[in-house]
């Protein structure tokens, strides 16, 4: 009977404890919201809290593991992603956390057939399964970002030069952005109907095309808004700027295409000397080979 008390004191005990630890955090404006009037406020027990701390440590923070707010909210825009900034970040986690269950699976089955793997190299293969799963989640924005800030510097001669066209025939630069903006497609021709709308809702033409040049940080794109606010602002004729501007954005992709072209012709070689020339010297010493058998 002791024995029975006992064991039901202790667990009467743990059971206050976990009680007391996982019950919510009521502090005095939960309390008293509901007879104030002034809501309900969320209270979160430990586990909520624990999530929400580590949530802060790896995505909110300026120096997160991977990426602040600002570079993966920039990226977000560059690369025209419906997806909000709250809802990236549950991504990384997700696929953080999709990596760490692949770690952990294969580290079960190394581990279930007999093989010896130290603690030290477990601990490193889960903490960099799950941190590269939130960089691999990164990489494949930035590089989504990267394809369309790509299109973007392809279609700005064709726009600009349109943009020349209509200037050149008298129409004003908001009305000839807008019919381009009526009448074409692509990644830039969007960012353009962005700005028609941003200007018709009352913003100053000079204000958007600043905002524009943040928002999507195109070496080309910047150059060429640069020009035409400081062609507005100056009373510079327009049509030749937005000329000038088009044969530099071609200049600009013609030097891009070349260092392409010099990192593809590095890439090219590999298989010319590992898989041709090897076939090749293999054609041209068969024969004497086999005439030194027959021999």
């Amino acid at each position: 009977m002791t024995g029975l008390a006992l064991g039901a004191l202790l667990g009467a005990g743990l059971v206050l404890i976990m009680r007391t630890v996982l019950k919510p955090n009521r502090v005095l404006a939960d309390a008293i919201s509901p007879y104030v009037g002034s809501g309900v406020s969320v209270t979160r027990n430990l586990t909520q809290e624990i999530w929400q701390k580590a949530h802060v440590i790896l995505t909110d923070g300026e120096w997160a593991p991977w990426g602040s707010n600002l570079e993966n909210f920039r990226k977000l825009r560059q690369s025209a992603s419906p997806t909000s900034l709250a809802n990236f970040r549950r991504s990384q986690i997700s696929t953080a956390g999709l990596f760490l269950i692949v770690a952990l699976i294969w580290i079960g089955l190394r581990l279930a057939s007999e093989g010896s793997l130290s603690l030290f190299l477990t601990i490193l293969i889960t903490i960099g399964a799950f941190v590269v799963g939130g960089w691999y989640a990164k990489w494949q924005l930035a590089s989504k970002a990267a394809k369309r800030i790509s299109i973007i510097e392809a279609q700005l001669p064709a726009v600009l030069d349109l943009l020349a066209f209509a200037v050149s025939a008298g129409e004003p630069v908001f009305l000839a952005t807008h019919r381009i903006a009526n009448t074409c497609s692509g990644p830039l021709v969007d960012e353009l109907q962005t700005l028609v709308n941003a200007v018709n809702s009352g913003e100053n033409l000079s204000q958007a095309l600043t905002k524009l040049d943040l928002e999507i940080a195109s070496q080309s794109l910047r150059r060429a808004i640069r020009a035409l606010n400081l062609a507005l602002e100056r009373g510079t004729p327009l049509a030749q700027v937005l000329r000038a501007q088009a044969a530099d954005a071609r200049a600009h992709e013609a030097r891009i295409l070349l260092i392409l072209a010099g990192r593809k012709e590095t890439a090219m070689m590999l298989p010319v000397v590992f898989l041709i020339l090897p076939m090749i010297v293999a054609v041209a010493l068969y024969p004497g080979m086999v005439a030194l058998q027959v021999l």
